[in-house]
Formats: structure tokens, sequence, C-alpha cells
């Protein structure tokens, strides 16, 4: 799908009381912001605010957005994707209620072209609320990255492409490749599945052309194997990359694209021997890293995601653990540049609160969706 950075042109406020702004017109004045935003940073402390929070006392805060779309483009697929709101996000479009997440760390996807009014403004608005929780400084708000995706009605599902190495020698490895192929659409779609694995130089090394057929509704998976020849393997000291890119083709023309990084290594562990990398023992120097960017709080900006993990590497740690929920994709993807293993931790909180506002409220509900979203 067609990817377009949505962190610009937003506005935020502290959450009014609805009857308040409606009959007694004390409307709070909207701020101008760009995304990442931490709400809670510029907030005043309080001796009497949660220690945990490092003494900022909570909220609930209103985002909002216009989005325009022309008419030419009614059949279009769109979604919005947001990488992170903290937390209890609410995300409504023109006055309807879309999406609720109540994990501040997931990545979630929202379909809303039903939504759309076309050639006119829409509003997107989000409310996040943070209260008392159960780990040190959370932040606030819409604190990760948020795209507008757009694709016609036969599509490659968004973070769906799942590739494996699961046979590798000095002389070729085998690079399995998955995918999810949808057809909204009223009619079937006859197309090409195109696979090309680009070497760290950017050279295509690899590839292949299977073709894919889907009825209206279908949901399929599409799976396709090819071989590199001479791998150069991903490890802690040697850390390469290759891209993998799936084109969705109709003859000429481009249906859609996705593409991802990923290295060619085999992993092993057991009692005896430890974790092994391409054969080799690996011992973890490791170091327990929390979200926020200190001074910076918890806007996650990728440069300073980078830059911490470029300093650890620098000190001499190999090995990170996130404490203590998933990782921003940005420090994920310098993770993997950089050669840094990562141990990612899904939840603080289980089934039991520490205090009156964690996620053990919501954990019975939401962990298997919030486990997916970490893993893909």
């Amino acid at each position: 799908m067609r990817r377009v950075l949505l962190n610009d042109h937003w506005s935020v406020r502290p959450k009014p009381h609805r009857f308040e702004e409606r009959y007694l017109g004390s409307a709070l004045e909207w701020t101008p912001i760009t995304l990442p935003h931490d709400a809670m940073i510029g907030t005043p402390r309080s001796p009497s605010a949660p220690a945990a929070n490092a003494y900022f006392p909570g909220g609930t805060w209103d985002y909002q957005r216009s989005l325009e779309f022309p008419a030419d483009n009614a059949d279009a697929v769109i979604m919005l994707e947001f990488e992170g709101v903290y937390r209890e996000a609410l995300v409504s479009v023109n006055g309807t209620l879309a999406a609720h997440r109540p994990y501040g760390y997931s990545n979630f996807f929202i379909p809303i072209d039903h939504l759309l009014r076309r050639d006119a403004e829409n509003e997107l608005r989000v409310v996040a609320h943070a209260g008392d929780d159960s780990r040190w400084y959370t932040g606030a708000g819409i604190y990760r990255n948020v795209w507008l995706l757009q694709s016609g009605r036969v599509y490659l599902a968004p973070e769906t492409l799942e590739v494996r190495t699961p046979e590798i020698d000095t002389h070729g490895a085998a690079v399995t490749v998955a995918i999810v192929v949808r057809n909204q659409s009223a009619t079937s779609s006859q197309s090409t599945l195109r696979i090309e694995v680009l070497d760290p130089d950017g050279a295509v090394v690899a590839g292949t052309d299977s073709p894919v057929t889907t009825f209206p509704g279908d949901t399929i998976t599409a799976r396709s194997r090819v071989s590199v020849a001479e791998p150069r393997r991903w490890g802690p000291d040697h850390p390469h990359l290759y891209i993998c890119r799936v084109t969705l083709v109709d003859g000429d023309a481009v249906i859609d694209e996705e593409s991802t990084t990923f290295g060619i290594r085999s992993l092993a562990v057991d009692a005896q021997r430890g974790l092994r990398i391409n054969g080799k023992p690996v011992l973890l120097r490791g170091t327990c890293v929390h979200h926020d960017n200190g001074v910076l709080g918890a806007a996650t900006i990728e440069r300073a995601e980078e830059r911490r993990v470029e300093l650890l590497r620098a000190a001499g740690f190999n090995a990170i653990r996130s404490a203590h929920n998933p990782m921003s994709k940005a420090m994920l993807a310098a993770c993997d540049r950089l050669g840094m293993l990562v141990m990612d931790e899904t939840f603080d909180m289980w089934l039991e609160t520490k205090s009156e506002d964690d996620y053990a409220l919501r954990f019975a509900d939401w962990w298997e969706a919030d486990v997916e979203a970490m893993v893909r």
C-alpha cells in the first residue's frame, strides 16, 4: 500500500468536559503540534502526582487533524496506521468511532474509507488517556508515527510480509517469502506476484514470478521460495541486511508493492552450548532500556532511538531488553542495522494490577491482539 507520513498539521488540547464545552462555551484552545508528541512532558509537576509518572499528574488529551480526498479515489482502500498512542486510544473519523486501542505500545491499523467524505474536509480525532500507571514515566498522547495507507481494491495487506531463511550454507541460502493478498473488489483478479531479493549493495540477487488468482472477498496467503548464492550472513559484528521486495503486477501495471529488510542467519540454542548464531556461540552482553528518551520525553524520535543503540554498541553491549513493553519500530530497525540483539518484552502488567489505572484492567480482553501486533 502507498504510505504517507501523517505527522504534520495536528493540534492538541487537554480534553474538555463535553457538556461544559457545549453549553457553557468554555472550549479550550488548540495548540498546533507535529508528531511524535508527548502530551505529558510539558505539564506542571506536582508532589501529589504518581511517582511512577515522574510526578506528572497525567490526564486526557484531545488530538485533531483534517483530511481531504478527491472524489476520483472513491474506490480506494484507505487505512490509518498508529505506531503507538499512550493510552486508551479512541480514534474517530467525522464523529464516528473507528477504533479503540487500550495498550499504549501496540501498532494498529484502522480501515477508514467507509467513513470518509470525498471532495470535502474530514475530521480525524484521537483521544488519549494516561493516569496512575505501573512503571516509570510512560508519557502520553500520540508519541509515535501515524501513517495514511492507500491502495486499490486488490492489495498486499500491510505488515503481512514474512521472510524466513530455513536452509543456509556457504554456497547458498533458501529464502521463503509469504504475504497476504486481499481482494475487496466485486470481480476476480488474475495477477503476478514478483519476488525480488536485493543484497546489501542494492543489487538484485534472486527473484521469481508466480501467478495469483483471487475472487471477491478473498484473503489468501501467497508463498514463494528463492535461492541466494553465497550469502552474506547477519550477525552482531557484521549486520548485513538484505531487502525483500514484493510487487503485485497486472501486465506492466503495478497494483501494489511491499518490502522489508531481513538478515540471512541461523539461530540455535540449547542447555549445553547456549545461543549460537551462524553456528558460533554468542554471549549476551545486555542492558535494559525504557522507551522514553530522557529529557526529550516519550516521543519516539528516530535519530534519538538510533543514537541510543550506537552508544550502547560503542560501550560494548550486543543485546537490549525492552523494559517493559514492545520496542518502537525505529529502535528495532536501528538494532537490525547496527547488530544489536533484542529481547522484546510484551507487557509490564498481566492479570493483577499494581496501580489504579494500569494495563491489567484490559489484559484479559486484549493480550492476544497485542502479542500479534508485537510479533508482526
